[in-house]
């Protein structure tokens, strides 16, 4: 089987779709006749696409415009006959797959993945433009062979956009165990002076719909009790929303207890390992949602217990009881009790670790989704599901 695989995110450029198309990307390659990426045009790309196993194409445009690009480029490849099945890491590049199909009957397969924000995002909202865009969102997503979406939350915003049952295959995010594993995170708490302290950890880009506010407040509400007063919570990652948050914590009296600390160094695996907890209450915020959450699956390989919302895609991340704990968005009250009974309580850290652990290994490996990925596109070309020809 031959696959193309047109993505608008991929590295060197960092995030959540991007490490989703790589990882796919390099285990398809490994199992695909051929595999070939289609991504934009950014800094430091030629050095890192010299060293993968597969053909990246670089196309000068904005990430938001590369179907425009796309367009001609993907006919030429099918007319070549180079590939099966083009799979898409989200559905705004679907009509150049679309148009190629109509011009030369190639891809045979043509497959989305789906995060979440995307199906939500509506230009113009309500307007005629934002009426249009929704239509045409609708049209292209109702000529595809099957839409993977990362959780059944994703899976409901599809189900909305009229993609019919029988094309949703729900194939969730993974990690990989063998980058996100239990190592002594001694050196670095000494670093950071933090021995004998309890440790709240917070990763990610600093945008209002991560919760962090929450977890401030939460954490104001712990530092009434003197029993929290050895408790630190750092924050990894940089983002618009740091001088809010910064104020937010000297105006709640909690800036001794937080570090705010940029953009990580070195490998995010030790931060995991110093954390007793890893928290983020992301909340849904218009159209920014949080689909899933690799995050979560990565401190759990760690054997770090992890506390969520129940927005969005978060609760397939999350088995709340077993790998971690899940609290109403933006309620600090609820995710002030998670925390106590986190930070009180070794025994069930340590438990909530080791079987986030054994459930990332056993079901949440990139390995595992990139099997289930390529089992349903083989599906597709072998003749088990049939697309509209006429559409």
């Amino acid at each position: 089987m031959r696959v193309l695989l047109v993505t608008r995110d991929f590295p060197p450029s960092h995030g959540g779709i991007q490490t989703y198309a790589y990882e796919l990307a390099t285990r398809l390659a490994e199992k695909a006749a051929a595999l070939e990426v289609v991504a934009p045009a950014q800094d430091g790309d030629a050095a890192f696409d010299a060293a993968l196993p597969f053909s990246v194409h670089r196309l000068a445009i904005r990430s938001d415009l590369l179907v425009l690009r796309a367009l001609p480029m993907l006919p030429r490849l099918a007319r070549d006959g180079r590939f099966d099945v083009a799979f898409h890491a989200q559905w705004q590049t679907l009509p150049a797959s679309q148009w190629a199909r109509r011009r030369t009957g190639h891809p045979r397969r043509i497959v989305t993945a789906a995060h979440g924000r995307e199906l939500l995002l509506t230009p113009g909202g309500t307007s005629p433009l934002g009426r249009a865009f929704s239509a045409f969102r609708r049209r292209t997503l109702a000529n595809i062979d099957a839409l993977l979406p990362v959780s059944r939350y994703t899976a409901g915003l599809a189900c909305d956009l009229g993609v019919p049952d029988e094309k949703l295959r729900i194939v969730t995010n993974g990690t990989d165990p063998t980058q996100f594993f239990p190592e002594d995170a001694t050196a670095l708490r000494d670093e950071l002076g933090l021995t004998g302290r309890r440790v709240l950890l917070t990763v990610g880009r600093l945008v209002p719909r991560k919760g962090l506010d929450t977890t401030l407040h939460a954490l104001a509400q712990l530092r009434q009790d003197d029993a929290y007063a050895d408790v630190t919570y750092l924050v990894g990652g940089d983002g618009p929303d740091r001088d809010r948050l910064t104020t937010l914590a000297d105006d709640l009296g909690v800036t001794d207890a937080v570090r705010f600390l940029g953009r990580v160094d070195g490998p995010l695996r030790a931060y995991f390992n110093l954390a007793d907890v890893f928290v983020m209450p992301s909340r849904a915020e218009g159209p920014d949602v949080e689909g899933f959450g690799i995050v979560f699956l990565e401190a759990n390989a760690c054997e770090t217990p992890v506390i969520g919302s129940t927005a969005g895609g978060i609760p397939d991340a999350i088995v709340d009881g077993e790998t971690g704990l899940l609290v109403p968005p933006s309620d600090a009250s609820a995710l002030a009790v998670a925390l106590r009974q986190l930070l009180d309580d070794a025994a069930l850290r340590t438990r909530y670790g080791q079987r986030g652990r054994a459930r990332v290994v056993q079901a949440y490996t990139w390995d595992r989704v990139a099997a289930r990925v390529y089992r349903t596109l083989e599906d597709l070309v072998s003749g088990t599901a049939s697309y509209n020809a006429s559409a």
